[in-house]
């Protein structure tokens, strides 16, 4: 039990000392895209698309949650994938914390909590962005929580992602195949309803579509979906039992 609670503590204050060190680099990275989504999208087109917007909203109004639900789901996943790729196959360092006493649990824990303060620290750069940039916009508490949630799946999400990476041509699988499309039909600019049917059906099911769906209604502080709730937590359990699967392999 002391190993669970205190084995994946010294993965996080590598991550702290990654910060410290680069932090002014990691808050312009942060703000690049969401920046270029909101100006792009949100100010140049979002006046033209105001009447296609579910529920009567601006287009503005629904891409704020969006982007956020981006930078999150971006940074979450990218951050721990490349750490573990380069730890794993490039450094060779990753087997240090095979060795240390520590089991496979607190491993996965440890570059998940990691991954998740990575997405939650881009969440919350865009959000002051957006309190800079929308007039009006307001985040109801119930949304940071919701925030946290998706976070943390997102980091369970990439250390998977980053236990399957075998070499540097699947990293461009992994963005162009996972990261790409979901960025762009997981509901973050579109409204899921602008899509074709049995694309519609599709897109439901990938991981970003549900996040974007909780903290959509959370940031509005609207009644959240249950099946876009159980969606999430579905993925979040799956992203867990293949990360600790992949771990396992690993010893064998």
């Amino acid at each position: 039990m002391r190993e669970l609670f205190f084995g994946w503590y010294p993965i996080i204050w590598e991550e702290m000392v990654y910060w410290r060190r680069r932090f002014w680099l990691y808050l312009a990275v942060y703000m690049l895209s969401p920046l270029i989504f909101l100006l792009t999208f949100g100010y140049g087109v979002g006046q033209r698309l105001t009447m296609l917007m579910p529920g009567g909203v601006s287009y503005l109004e629904f891409l704020v949650p969006g982007v956020v639900a981006l930078a999150v789901f971006n940074n979450g996943i990218t951050s721990v994938t490349v750490r573990m790729f380069y730890n794993r196959l490039h450094f060779k360092s990753f087997e240090a914390y095979r060795l240390a006493p520590v089991g496979n649990l607190a491993v996965w824990l440890g570059f998940a909590v990691s991954g998740t303060f990575r997405g939650l620290l881009a969440g919350g750069i865009v959000l002051g962005l957006v309190l800079i940039l929308v007039p009006g916009f307001a985040c109801a508490p119930a949304g940071l929580l919701w925030l946290v949630a998706v976070a943390f799946s997102c980091g369970a999400f990439g250390v998977f992602l980053g236990l399957c990476l075998r070499s540097f041509d699947d990293q461009t699988v992994i963005s162009e195949f996972v990261i790409v499309p979901m960025t762009f039909l997981c509901g973050t600019l579109i409204p899921l309803e602008r899509l074709p049917g049995a694309l519609q059906e599709l897109v439901w099911f990938l991981p970003l579509t549900p996040a974007a769906e909780v903290l959509r209604a959370g940031f509005t502080g609207g009644p959240v979906s249950l099946p876009a709730v159980e969606l999430l937590a579905g993925w979040t359990v799956l992203f867990f039992v293949l990360g600790i699967w992949r771990l396992n392999c690993r010893e064998e």
